[in-house]
């Protein structure tokens, strides 16, 4: 199923607060994190699967 609004993105997005600018010093950090978080995930699965 695909979802268009037609309304593009104007290289902005939305978060609580209102709606940034994409390479808004706030939403790199919340990806920096995302990404942080997934290698942390990744690493407890995989010394799980160790034992």
């Amino acid at each position: 199923m695909r979802i268009y609004t037609r309304g593009g993105d104007e290289g902005k997005t939305s978060v609580i607060g209102g709606r940034r600018k994409k390479h808004d010093q706030r939403i790199i950090a919340y990806g920096s994190i995302d990404e942080v978080n997934s290698f942390v995930a990744k690493a407890r699965h995989s010394v799980a699967q160790k034992k």
